[in-house]
């Protein structure tokens, strides 16, 4: 009972303390309120709830006028929009900021609002215009205190910590670790604990980054003390994926796998934990298994991984459609004022006509929104399938083959048949080895960030160096055009990965070449690929039927490509195919 009392009482003080820190912010006490209970279901990653309460304060007043209340609402519709990926809006109500705090003639707001513009340029990766923008902020920015009607700011240490990452992302290691030693300086001048461990966070990523694994292992040590002191719990999690890479940077896979038990411990007991620190957890986590061939491990990370995405992508789901409704009713309630304001100066025709057009106008914005949601729906559940069947199609007959194989050696160690054990044991080894490839390729195929044609040969060239340099072939890779500006589709890239695949794989296997070229060229928006070798070569009209040559085929015939394959026996051997692209890297 007197903990309930105390809570009514601190409440009621939170409130008078709210009210006097806006009281100079020309907005009602009413929207002043639902302004701040906007900020505290956003710090608990409600933002439905948050865009609920902006909406009741746009149901109470229309007006945008340039006031320090308007660019809180402008900046909190922001901020709502960010964590829900919907950056070009968020973009512009950042830009809406940016003129509110110009008209204001403020600093700490302009440094806000350019802090803003950074973050939304830095997630769509324009990168120099994010560079640009942390700067301009820092020109405006300066440490606590504050005056008492300033709500929660950007503060010098989240810009520079902003800042570093950006440089980070620019492969711009020693820059990276100046601005993040800055932000740790920065955080500790205001006893911001979470700020140093954040900001102890970013130096040792680009200490990592700069390959200089003591002073990352150093600085990792040092967020999570910090973390731990601040119940910073996501921080914690990434500095043990921290030093897990620095451990394994020294050859060190028990310290490593210990560092990454300890982070799953952490994600174990806080599984609520932040959705971007709990991601770059597991990347590192999967990266370190891959590298140390733990299938076992591996696969239990990707199943969480898996898990976790399908959690938020259905949270994020729910607030995407939540803000596209409510914002339709928003335009609507200002329309209906707007209307208001001047029912006295329109006949009544002219108010049916305008009535007439709002609601026909809404039926076909939701019912694009509708479509827009069912076709995505779709297309994630056609993926989901075809994920599904690769798994099934490629895994499955390898893992039966390892039971079999493994019931096989049970029955000749009972017989004391040592060596068909040892057989046995490396049948199993290399089909084991066959299925973590296959995995690792279809983990890649649906990977969104690895959409540029340049992976693809990037991947392709390493899979051809490992295969042609078992049979002493000499290998040679020619790119031609502009190849770094184009996009694929995930479908297309996987498909054109396995053609090639298996085309320098037939041609290791069968072909006693002694070179083998593969050709990537762009012209215009056609690819055109071609896989040739100097090998003994075969009459293809007694070959149409091989497994392999169907594969391509099909593979192709799924992307539209078209595909030709030319041999002459003593001649060689050349497969060539077409495929017509859309997209284009800006």
């Amino acid at each position: 009972m007197k903990i309930k009392i105390f809570f009514v009482v601190f409440l009621l003080c939170d409130l008078v303390y709210a009210q006097k820190r806006l009281d100079k912010t020309e907005g009602s006490l009413a929207q002043k309120l639902i302004l701040e209970k906007a900020y505290a279901y956003m710090s608990n990653d409600q933002y439905d709830s948050a865009q609920y309460c902006l909406n009741k304060i746009y149901a109470i007043d229309s007006s945008r006028k340039p006031t320090q209340f308007a660019y809180y609402l402008t900046t909190c519709q922001a901020e709502i929009y960010y964590y829900n990926n919907l950056h070009l809006l968020g973009l512009q109500e950042s830009l809406k900021g940016e003129t509110i705090a110009k008209i204001l003639k403020d600093s700490v707001l302009m440094a806000d609002s350019y802090n803003f513009i950074g973050l939304f340029h830095l997630n769509n990766n324009k990168l120099e215009q994010a560079k640009v923008s942390f700067k301009k902020s820092l020109t405006f920015a300066k440490q606590p205190p504050y005056k008492k009607f300033y709500m929660d700011l950007t503060k010098p240490h989240h810009i520079l910590g902003n800042l570093a990452e950006t440089y980070e992302k620019l492969n711009v290691p020693d820059s990276a670790i100046f601005f993040s030693r800055l932000s740790l300086k920065k955080a500790r001048e205001i006893n911001s604990e979470r700020g140093v461990a954040t900001g102890a966070l970013n130096t040792g990523n680009a200490y990592l980054l700069n390959v200089e694994i003591d002073s990352a292992y150093k600085y990792f040590e040092l967020t999570k003390f910090y973390a731990i002191k601040a119940d910073e719990f996501d921080v914690e999690l990434t500095a043990c994926s921290g030093m897990a890479e620095c451990a394994a940077a020294k050859g060190d896979k028990k310290l490593a796998f210990q560092y990454l038990d300890e982070g799953f411990a952490v994600l174990k007991k806080y599984p609520q934990l932040n959705d971007f620190y709990a991601a770059m957890f597991l990347d590192i986590a999967i990266k370190l298994y891959r590298k140390y061939d733990n299938v076992q491990l591996l696969n239990r990370t990707l199943e969480l991984k898996s898990k976790r995405e399908t959690v938020t992508y259905n949270r994020n789901n729910r607030q995407i459609q939540s803000l596209l409704l409510t914002g339709i009713n928003n335009e609507k309630t200002i329309f209906k004022l707007e209307l208001a304001d001047s029912k006295s100066k329109q006949s009544l025709a002219n108010t049916r006509i305008y009535v007439l057009l709002l609601v026909l106008g809404m039926v076909v914005i939701a019912f694009v929104a509708y479509r827009y949601y069912t076709l995505q729906r779709l297309r994630l559940a056609n993926m989901r399938t075809k994920i599904s069947q690769d798994l099934h199609d490629e895994v499955g007959a390898t893992l039966s083959g390892i039971a079999m194989y493994s019931y096989i050696a049970q029955e000749q160690i009972k017989n004391q048949q040592p060596e068909r054990v040892q057989g046995s044991l490396d049948i199993i080894k290399d089909n084991a080895a066959e299925m973590v490839a296959k995995l690792n390729d279809i983990v890649w195929t649906v990977n969104p960030r690895l959409d540029h044609l340049q992976d693809l040969i990037g991947r392709l060239k390493e899979f051809a160096i490992q295969t042609t340099n078992a049979k002493q072939i000499q290998l040679g890779f020619r790119e031609i055009g502009k190849l770094d500006e184009v996009k694929l589709p995930m479908q297309a890239r996987k498909n054109i990965y396995l053609i090639c695949k298996e085309a320098i794989n037939n041609a290791v296997k069968y072909s006693e070449a002694e070179e083998l070229e593969v050709v990537f060229e762009v012209k215009q928006k056609l690819l055109i690929v071609s896989v040739k070798d100097t090998g003994k070569g075969f009459l293809v009209e007694r070959e149409t039927n091989g497994n392999g040559l169907l594969n391509m085929n099909s593979r192709a015939r799924e992307i539209n490509a078209k595909l030709m394959l030319s041999s002459v026996p003593n001649q060689g051997t050349s497969v060539h195919f077409t495929y017509k692209f859309k997209g284009i890297s800006k």
